[in-house]
């Protein structure tokens, strides 16, 4: 293996130093020739106003209001009754699987991303909360035609598995 020689590591140490002061040096001539006030940024405000319902633990989206018409339970139990089940995106790898009371995980690749409930809006918009109570308007999902699930957090589509009970009666 070679080595390399003290002369030539001694000229790249002194290279090196050498840089470093001049760098110093210009740091040192440009601030004393400069002003010294003080800047103050601006203060910012957003383009459009931000919805109160896309800050992060708001669940209501700015829709709903008080003219909404009142949903009765029985409704609700039977709306979540057809979003039961497990809902798949690619194979088994990305799904969201619901139970009948509405509480559902959102598993993807053996973790799981979400854990929570499903609060019916109507009978095609399920709302998406967690146990602390945090969502969004983007955090829910919708049934679509032909037995599928649209989530407006990624705008994908999945499709309701089929379960082992209902094929095999058929």
């Amino acid at each position: 293996m070679r080595t390399v020689a003290p002369a030539v590591t001694r000229a790249a140490a002194i290279g090196t130093a050498v840089a470093a002061v001049g760098v110093l040096a210009f740091t040192a001539l440009v601030n004393s020739q400069g002003t010294h006030r003080q800047v103050r940024a601006a203060p910012t405000r957003p383009v459009t106003p931000v919805p109160v319902s896309t800050l992060p633990g708001s669940i209501e989206s700015p829709a709903e209001g008080t003219n909404r018409p009142r949903v009765t339970a029985r409704q609700k139990k039977l709306w979540l009754r057809g979003l039961a089940g497990t809902w798949t995106r690619d194979g088994k790898h990305t799904y969201f699987r619901f139970h009948v009371d509405g509480t559902g995980e959102w598993n993807a690749f053996g973790q799981k991303l979400w854990t929570g409930k499903a609060t019916p809006r109507d009978a095609k918009t399920f709302v998406l909360s967690d146990p602390d109570g945090h969502g969004g308007a983007y955090w829910q999902v919708s049934l679509l035609r032909g037995r599928k699930l649209l989530f407006a957090g990624t705008r994908q589509t999945f499709v309701k598995a089929v379960s082992r009970r209902t094929s095999s009666r058929s």
